[in-house]
C-alpha cells in the first residue's frame, strides 16, 4: 500500500506532466529551429532527450490560473525560461565540472568543454531572443514592461549566486546565514516563474505579489530538500561535489556544532571520500540534527508561503500550488524520520 507522502508525489508528478506538456513540445521544436551544422542538431537534441523541466512550466501556468488568467497565455511564457534555464544548467555543469548528473552524461562530458559552452550559450540566447518575439505581441506596456523586469532580476539574481557560491568550495567557514542568501539566489528562478505567470494572469498588484513570494519561497524549499539528497549521497554524487562546489548546507551545519565535528569533516573533504568516509559524513549529520535544522527552515519558509498562497481565493489551481510545496516537505520530512530513528538506536 502506498504512503500518503508516495500517493501525493504521484499526484503531483501526474500534474506536473500534464501541465508542462506543452512547454516541452514546444522546447523541443524551439531548440534545434534555424540550426543546420549537424553536430550542433545533434547536442542540441541530446539536451532535449534529458531536459525534462517540468517545474518552471507548472508554477507558470498555475500561478497564472489562480489569479483567474487562461493557463494557455503561460505557454510562451514558461518557454523562454525554459529555454533559458536549459542553458544555465549546462553552464553550472561547466562551472562544477560535473561530467555525470542524475546517473547520466551531461553535455560537458559527452561533448567536451567548448561544446558544452557553446550550446548553454545558443540556449540562452534563444530563451532571451523568444521572450523578445513573445513580448512584442503583448499589448499591454505595463505587462511588457513587468515581465522584463522579472526576467532580467531573474538572470541577475542566479548570475550573482553562481558567483557567491565559487567562493563556498570546500569552505567549512562559510556562515549559516551567507549560504542560505546564496540558495535564496539560486532559485529565483521559483519566483520568477510565478510572478510572470500571475502578471500574465492578470492578477492584482496583490496577488502578483503573494503568487511571487510563494514562488520564491518554493523553490527555496525544494532547494533544501536537494541540499539533504547530496548530503546522503542518493545519486553518488556527494564525492564530486564536496571536491568541485560548495558544501551541502546539512554538513556546513553539521561542522559548526563543534570543534571535534568540525575537525572531522575537514579531514573527510581533504582526502577523496570513500564510501566509509561517506557515511561518517552522514552519521555526523545525523548526530548534529542537521537534518532537523533543515526541517525546521523548510517549515519555517512553508509556513509564510502557505500564508501567501491563502490570501488567493481558492481554486483547483491554488489546491495544486500547495501539494507543489508539501511534497518537499514530506521529502525532508522522511529524512528527518531517519534521523530520529538513528539518534534512538545511537544516542
Amino acid at each position: 500500500m502506498l504512503r500518503k507522502f508516495d500517493k501525493n508525489q504521484n499526484k503531483l508528478m501526474e500534474m506536473l506532466e500534464e501541465k508542462s506538456r506543452k512547454t516541452l513540445l514546444r522546447f523541443r521544436q524551439e531548440s534545434v529551429k534555424g540550426f543546420n551544422y549537424p553536430k550542433l542538431v545533434s547536442m542540441v537534441e541530446d539536451v532535449n532527450a534529458y531536459w525534462r523541466d517540468v517545474q518552471r512550466p507548472a508554477l507558470t501556468f498555475l500561478s497564472c490560473e489562480a489569479v483567474g488568467g487562461d493557463p494557455l497565455r503561460a505557454v510562451d511564457a514558461s518557454l523562454m525560461i525554459t529555454l533559458a534555464a536549459a542553458g544555465m544548467g549546462i553552464h553550472d555543469d561547466i562551472i562544477d565540472k560535473s561530467e555525470n548528473k542524475h546517473f547520466r552524461e551531461t553535455i560537458l562530458g559527452r561533448y567536451g568543454l567548448d561544446n558544452a559552452l557553446l550550446v548553454g550559450d545558443l540556449l540562452i540566447i534563444k530563451g532571451l531572443s523568444y521572450s523578445m518575439r513573445f513580448l512584442s505581441q503583448e499589448p499591454s506596456i505595463e505587462k511588457r514592461e513587468a515581465v522584463l523586469e522579472a526576467l532580467q532580476n531573474f538572470i541577475f539574481e542566479i548570475y550573482e549566486g553562481e558567483l557567491m557560491d565559487i567562493l563556498c568550495r570546500k569552505n567549512l567557514d562559510t556562515d549559516l546565514d551567507d549560504y542560505c542568501n546564496i540558495m535564496w539566489k539560486l532559485t529565483s528562478d521559483g519566483e520568477a516563474c510565478a510572478r510572470i505567470g500571475a502578471i500574465l494572469g492578470g492578477g492584482s498588484e496583490k496577488e502578483i505579489e503573494a503568487i511571487a513570494q510563494f514562488g520564491k519561497r518554493l523553490g527555496f524549499v525544494i532547494h533544501l530538500a536537494e541540499e539533504l539528497k547530496d548530503s546522503f549521497n542518493i545519486e553518488g554524487g556527494l564525492p564530486h561535489r564536496l571536491e568541485y562546489e560548495s558544501i551541502p548546507l546539512p554538513i556546513l551545519y553539521a561542522a559548526k556544532s563543534s570543534k571535534k565535528t568540525y575537525a572531522e569533516i575537514k579531514s573527510i573533504i581533504q582526502n577523496s571520500p570513500t564510501a566509509d568516509l561517506v557515511t561518517n559524513l552522514m552519521e555526523l549529520c545525523w548526530k548534529t540534527k542537521s537534518v532537523s535544522y533543515v526541517y525546521n527552515l523548510s517549515r519555517k519558509n512553508a509556513g509564510e508561503a502557505f500564508k501567501q498562497l491563502n490570501s488567493i481565493k481558492p481554486s483547483p489551481a491554488r489546491s495544486a500550488l500547495a501539494l507543489m510545496m508539501r511534497v518537499p516537505i514530506s521529502q525532508i520530512q522522511y529524512e528527518r524520520g531517519i534521523e530520529n530513528r538513528f539518534l534512538r538506536l545511537c544516542p
